[in-house]
């Protein structure tokens, strides 16, 4: 366990890619078992229940298919969101709209406050957000799950891996849409030029910072059991916002924003994986040998 965990930090500390529905848990219902019986064979003892095989640590079709099937759902989830839901979204819009109206000062205030020290901070921050870093230390971290038979390391770099390649579509769709101007160009925060379709201004929102969020958030999420992975996971992320800003790149705003697209990316897909796992366990078909029957024993949850 020591291994899995230092190999985790490495990860974390080497790489920190829209919204979740945060729905009620659906209560354990109580199953439903029949059984066909065939003709009776001779005596063999009873088969134990076979265990349901977890697909979601394997890098195959269905993987790659499931970038696709998340993505329609998550695009229609705002039409199951309940009034908790749209509440997160207000506060995610109105913490930018803020911050939007303290851009310059921010910019103004981490731009004559630079030191040799918070520059060196900068740089790995910066390139804790870039996917250059990242996608290697994801496929290590992947490869190190296969190596040591570790289906939760496995598990974890793929959904690392989807968040943040959903993240990042999201993040270039609105710098192509909204293009807004960067603090570096010497323009006011309310430079937009947007909504259009053009690659010259893209500072909102950042795409660095998100990539580093939705990578934060899936460790955070599945290593929550070891109290420190948490904040280690999410300070790492914060790190990143905070080098945008501080390398001129971005403005705080856009940094806020970029956050949260990775934040609640990462747990949207969580949460569909869960759904996933326990629509997978509903129906179940197992075998029913004994010395007085031969069939098959059909489970379904309701």
């Amino acid at each position: 366990m020591v291994r899995k965990l230092i190999a985790g930090l490495v990860l974390l500390s080497s790489t920190v890619s829209c919204l979740s529905a945060n729905a009620a848990s659906l209560e354990d219902p109580a199953p439903l078992a029949s059984t066909a019986a065939l003709p009776a064979s001779d005596n063999h003892e009873v088969n134990p229940d076979l265990n349901v095989t977890d697909n979601s640590s394997n890098l195959d079709l269905n993987y790659v298919k499931s970038y696709l099937t998340d993505s329609a759902k998550i695009v229609t989830m705002p039409f199951h969101w309940d009034k908790k839901d749209w509440l997160k979204l207000g506060m995610v819009v109105g913490a930018t709209g803020s911050l939007m109206l303290l851009d310059q000062k921010i910019k103004t205030f981490s731009q004559n406050n630079k030191s040799p020290v918070a520059s060196k901070f900068a740089v790995l921050g910066n390139d804790l957000g870039n996917g250059a870093y990242t996608l290697p230390a994801v496929g290590s971290f992947y490869l190190y799950g296969y190596l040591a038979d570790d289906n939760k390391a496995r598990k974890t770099s793929l959904l690392a891996l989807e968040s943040f390649a959903l993240s990042g579509l999201l993040t270039s769709g609105l710098k192509v849409l909204a293009e807004r101007h960067r603090p570096s160009t010497g323009d006011l925060p309310t430079a937009w030029d947007g909504p259009r379709v053009s690659m010259k201004n893209l500072s909102f929102s950042s795409g660095h910072t998100a990539s580093a969020f939705s990578i934060a958030t899936v460790f955070a999420e599945q290593y929550k059991d070891h109290a420190w992975v948490p904040p280690v996971a999410y300070s790492l992320a914060t790190l990143t916002g905070l080098s945008r800003i501080y390398s001129n790149a971005h403005w705080s705003s856009d940094v806020f924003f970029g956050g949260a697209i990775g934040y609640f990316m990462s747990k949207a897909i969580l949460k569909l994986r869960k759904d996933d796992e326990k629509t997978a366990t509903h129906l179940m078909i197992l075998p029913a040998v004994s010395k007085e029957m031969t069939g098959v024993r059909v489970k379904y949850d309701f």
